[in-house]
């Protein structure tokens, strides 16, 4: 699976609504970004970027912004010299309020690897040009979508009059056994899929 389309026809597959009747796209895409999250906790979308130092100020460096929603998990000058930091996003740009080292601080101009945690993509989610799950996760993460999506569904029915509660009781039942499974199978394979994709270095 390599697009939203798969990903929500087989979302409707596992919820037995081949026909899309009681599940939309939107409620689809709720529940594949709140298993999207989820994936992240498990399975990290780790990649390298080569950043060049803008400024320091004090044991502050300053570096260009990484891409919305990456998170800086370690840093290295040129030397082999790693840094120990809290990550800000300020007006200046990143900024890495360094508290120790193994050596010496960077100055200006020096270049930093950066390993940084980003965001899986779901090809035409939100923009997204490309898909960054691996195919032998899509089925897994979709039973998850599936289960949040039935929640979500499950809220609803409690909103519409003339609803009975028994239909939300089977709805949230159904909802967090899918949602339990999504979650032993991401804890089970938490180690494998530690590192699914190859990393590149990408110059900014």
């Amino acid at each position: 699976m390599q697009t939203i389309a798969e990903y929500r026809n087989n979302c409707l597959t596992i919820l037995g609504d081949a026909g899309g009747r009681r599940y939309s796209d939107s409620i689809l895409d709720m529940g594949i970004r709140e298993a999207l999250q989820a994936y992240q906790l498990y399975c990290a979308r780790r990649m390298t970027f080569k950043q060049r130092v803008t400024g320091i100020d004090g044991e502050t460096v300053i570096l260009q912004p990484l891409p919305d929603g990456c998170s800086v998990l370690t840093a290295r000058t040129e030397s082999g010299v790693w840094l120990y930091f809290a990550e800000y996003r300020t007006e200046k740009g990143l900024e890495l309020n360094c508290y120790g080292s193994f050596g010496s601080l960077p100055v200006a101009g020096d270049v930093l690897t950066l390993e940084v945690a980003c965001p899986h993509m779901i090809k035409g989610l939100d923009g997204a040009n490309m898909t960054t799950v691996p195919d032998n996760h899509a089925l897994m993460l979709c039973t998850g979508a599936a289960g949040y999506a039935m929640r979500i569904r499950a809220r609803s029915v409690t909103e519409v009059f003339g609803k009975r509660p028994e239909d939300r009781e089977a709805l949230s039942s159904q909802a967090n056994r899918l949602i339990g499974d999504y979650t032993r199978e991401l804890q089970q394979n938490q180690n494998a899929a530690r590192d699914p994709l190859p990393r590149g270095e990408f110059p900014i």
